[in-house]
């Protein structure tokens, strides 16, 4: 009976022994690029671990909108939305912020450091202030005592200005600026106009007095800040029927006579004072097509021209034929 609780207890302890160094596998943790190995042992039952690791889907985005922090094993740097917190010269202190707590990073650059706004064109460094949030990609800067990045490209998130171009109807013109709203197919939005930008309506460069309520844009080229909706303008171009220049035929009524160096004849025709210009090659005749002199016209007589309007802001006919259907 004693010998049989002896075995009892050596079989028991053996037992124990057995299972306890049995039951102590090797659990692989993913953390990071980093393997954690770490023992558990089992208390009451066997756990099946699976023979390859999980994959692990983050959020993305193609702009760089979401959040991100990675650094790989061969210390390249990717880093989504930190806040630039201090700008001196051409070196940043950001920071990584996640909820409360933050990592401290010093951005260094070179002349080949590549700056861009969030919409992608290529902007000075010096575009990027205290408060603005970045995304790098670069690498860890070699004997470094803290997280320092060389960058290779910096993307400044809150500059959302890019080169654009729209086109609208001008519907407001502001009264004491330079600018005016143009409504858009998708968009309302202002146009500034700036002491370079210039205007051009069919083949002339106007002035912003010229601009009308109505007008037709094709086309505004500038800077757009996609957040206050504000262009900055380098290019207007406004339509403007190109048809209306062309050479045709008018009839009126003879309004005056001005025979100075350039003889000038104002005609009152499709409701509207126009300046018919006369030159040495103007051919101007009577009813029955004969050469006469100007001379020879009179106020209420009707008169019928051949001539293109001019493209300017004045109601000018450049005149070819000038016939007075009341002189014989």
């Amino acid at each position: 009976m004693r010998d049989g609780i002896v075995h009892q207890k050596i079989l028991c302890y053996k037992r124990t022994t057995h299972y306890r160094q049995v039951m102590k596998p090797k659990i692989l943790i993913l953390l990071g690029s980093a393997l954690v190995t770490s023992s558990i042992v089992a208390l009451s039952a066997t756990v099946s671990l699976p023979t390859k690791a999980l994959a692990i889907t983050y959020p993305t985005a193609s702009d760089g909108s979401v959040q991100d922090f990675h650094i790989d094993k061969n210390g390249k740097v990717k880093v989504n939305q930190a806040k630039v917190m201090q700008v001196s010269g051409t070196t940043f202190y950001a920071r990584y912020y996640m909820g409360l707590a933050f990592i401290r990073m010093l951005i260094k650059t070179n002349p080949n450091t590549k700056v861009f706004r969030k919409f992608g064109d290529e902007i000075p460094l010096n575009q990027i202030v205290a408060g603005d949030t970045i995304n790098i990609e670069g690498e860890i800067e070699s004997g470094a005592d803290n997280l320092s990045v060389i960058a290779h490209k910096l993307t400044n998130f809150s500059n959302q200005k890019a080169i654009d171009n729209f086109r609208g109807v001008i519907s407001a013109i502001g009264s004491t600026t330079r600018s005016f709203i143009l409504t858009a197919k998708n968009d309302v939005l202002m146009v500034t106009i700036g002491t370079t930008t210039q205007i051009k309506k069919g083949n002339r460069i106007i002035s912003t007095d010229l601009i009308r309520n109505g007008d037709i844009v094709t086309d505004a080229v500038g800077t757009y800040d996609h957040k206050t909706k504000i262009l900055d303008a380098n290019v207007v171009v406004i339509y403007i029927d190109k048809n209306i220049f062309a050479e045709r035929n008018f009839e009126g009524t003879l309004k005056s006579i001005s025979t100075g160096s350039t003889p000038t004849l104002t005609v009152n025709t499709e409701g509207k004072d126009y300046s018919i210009i006369l030159t040495s090659d103007t051919t101007i005749i009577n009813k029955n097509r004969k050469p006469v002199s100007v001379k020879r016209y009179l106020e209420g007589d009707t008169v019928r021209i051949y001539g293109a309007i001019r493209e300017a802001e004045e109601p000018i006919i450049d005149a070819q034929i000038v016939r007075n259907i009341d002189l014989q």
